[in-house]
């Protein structure tokens, strides 16, 4: 008698594989044990494979290559590790910058255009910045702009703008300084992203029992796709904004300040109505509310320019 595939390794492995086939890297979703033993469902004997790829697999030919196990086995190992890494530079800058063939974050605009910078000084190790972001953190925190921690120290005598677009927190310092200390926490933020390796929410994996096989709460997200964005309330100096996209029965929600964004294009453009952008964030809690499940999370950065030309 067939034995089922657990559903949350089922789950796993389609998210594992990008819901792709590990052969040919189309879209794929029959999951084939590799040794044909149906009562052997470990990880290590499944893998996800195209109908075509499937029928393969279970046909033994004379004059042409069979698609053996091991060459299932090789297949598999190769496109989960080029997934693993893609998915990893896909959720920084610097890996953006990889990807898109570039070095310079002012050649394509790709940045963090909102930081939660509260947050990330809690979870980054500015002691493991690298060289070059390291002298502008000594260099800050010799200024008295941030101390040791990489925590913000706002100078004194800075007096509010009277319009949070010319209310940031890098407004409190000289031109050039804030520049310096985006760049610190540009790094710092792709530093945690590296460390937590996000789960990356794609297309496809939107359904409340994936989600809720898939993710738990303290695990980081990363998606890239059109949020929206609605005005809670407003001050002279922030503006306190909701945040949602939603597929299907799931909706993910979260809350930024306007105080926390780089450049008044990020207020005004990138992070206001329904725009397509980045998103590492950290779930606090899940909700079941109609029609179905609500992620309620915690911002650490939303980016811009970000490409999905890997995928």
């Amino acid at each position: 008698m067939r034995k089922p595939i657990p559903q949350k390794l089922k789950f796993q492995l389609l998210y594992d594989s990008q819901y792709r086939c590990a052969v040919c890297q189309q879209s794929g979703s029959h999951i084939h044990h590799i040794d044909k033993d149906h009562s052997n469902s470990s990880e290590t004997n499944l893998v996800v494979v195209c109908t075509v790829h499937h029928d393969d697999a279970h046909t033994k030919r004379d004059l042409s290559q069979n698609l053996t196990a091991d060459a299932l086995l090789d297949a598999k190992r190769k496109w989960l590790k080029t997934v693993s890494e893609n998915r990893a530079k896909a959720a920084t800058v610097g890996g953006q910058l990889a990807l898109t063939g570039h070095n310079s974050i002012a050649s394509i605009g790709i940045t963090w255009g909102y930081i939660n910078h509260r947050r990330v000084a809690q979870l980054a190790k500015p002691d493991m910045l690298a060289a070059k972001e390291r002298q502008y953190f000594d260099y800050c925190v010799a200024k008295g702009l941030i101390d040791q921690r990489g925590v913000l120290i706002k100078p004194k005598g800075i007096k509010s703008a009277d319009s949070y677009v010319r209310n940031s927190v890098y407004d409190w310092y000289e031109h050039g300084d804030d520049l310096r200390l985006h760049l610190i926490y540009t790094a710092l933020v792709d530093q945690i992203s590296e460390g937590v390796r996000p789960i990356h929410l794609g297309q496809e994996a939107w359904t409340p029992g994936q989600i809720k096989q898939l993710v738990r709460e303290g695990d980081f997200i990363f998606l890239d796709r059109a949020f929206f964005f609605k005005r809670i309330d407003e001050t002279p100096q922030n503006q306190h904004r909701l945040v949602y996209a939603f597929r299907g029965k799931v909706r993910i929600e979260f809350f930024v300040d306007t105080i926390d964004m780089f450049g008044t294009t990020s207020m005004t453009v990138s992070f206001s109505g329904r725009k397509v952008c980045a998103a590492l964030v950290q779930l606090k809690s899940t909700e079941n509310k109609k029609p179905g499940l609500v992620l309620h999370c915690t911002p650490i950065a939303l980016g811009v320019g970000f490409s999905k030309n890997w995928q």
